[in-house]
């Protein structure tokens, strides 16, 4: 049975929580999925005056919510700040199985193909506990989903085969080569479902992984985006001088200017 325990407001010393966005703005809440028989740990940064707030947000979720949740939704608030635009929720999505099943399309050496499921997750059960119990806006358009490597592939998997979900998609270093980059084909299965609808997507990679595989299916991607789907607005960025690692700091910070500016 799906359980959803009560939004609990996270008070600490500021002393001890350097490292966390606000304290008093972030709720947590723990949700048991059925799709993928695990329970996942949700933290939500609430925007500045969000308590007087009569508007709704549009809202991004984090994949690898333990380690990017803070920095993410530090630099949405200064972002959008900086360019007087409205902030977001930020929804860290933490671990429930290994990232390896939840994040990946197909089963493959590397990983245990348990996208479909966690998609069905984020589409039935994650998203409307969000829209039920926040100030979110609940249109296509309003929800941005951001992730790094096997996130990255996710986000794209979601692009390709849950393109009603999400209307924006900050893919970073996407891994499009897992299982001989099986996603290029899921990308031509779908598109003309797909080529139509509103898109807002940022392609961010590293220079440092030009020499492996990331290179050549991210450049495949990007042009099929570019040439074949009429409604996107799409940036590719090239990371000067940083790898796989390096990279996804600054192209958070790329992506998420990015986002605020054609919001």
């Amino acid at each position: 049975m799906k359980k959803l325990f009560p939004f609990l407001l996270v008070f600490a010393l500021v002393s001890c929580q350097k490292e966390e966005f606000n304290p008093a703005r972030t709720s947590a809440f723990s949700i048991y999925s059925t799709y993928s028989d695990a329970e996942y740990t949700i933290k939500v940064a609430l925007p500045e005056g969000y308590d007087t707030a009569t508007q709704q947000y549009a809202t991004l979720y984090v994949l690898d919510g333990e380690e990017n949740f803070s920095y993410v939704a530090e630099n949405c608030e200064k972002i959008s700040g900086a360019l007087s635009t409205d902030n977001v929720l930020v929804v860290s999505i933490g671990y429930g199985n290994d990232r390896a099943h939840d994040y990946t399309p197909t089963y493959a050496n590397e990983g245990g193909g348990g996208a479909e499921q966690f998609m069905h997750f984020l589409q039935d059960e994650l998203i409307p506990a969000i829209e039920n119990n926040y100030r979110a806006d609940t249109s296509r358009e309003s929800r941005i989903i951001l992730g790094h490597s096997f996130g990255g592939l996710l986000a794209v998997y979601g692009f390709t085969n849950y393109n009603t979900v999400f209307g924006n998609y900050l893919m970073l270093s996407p891994s499009l080569w897992y299982d001989n980059e099986v996603m290029l084909s899921l990308e031509q299965h779908g598109r003309d479902l797909n080529k139509e609808n509103y898109q807002l997507v940022y392609l961010g990679l590293g220079e440092l992984e030009k020499a492996g595989r990331m290179l050549a299916p991210f450049e495949a991607f990007y042009q099929r985006l570019n040439t074949k789907y009429p409604g996107i607005t799409l940036k590719k960025h090239i990371e000067p001088r940083l790898d796989h690692v390096g990279s996804k700091n600054p192209n958070i910070i790329e992506g998420l200017h990015f986002y605020f500016q054609n919001q």
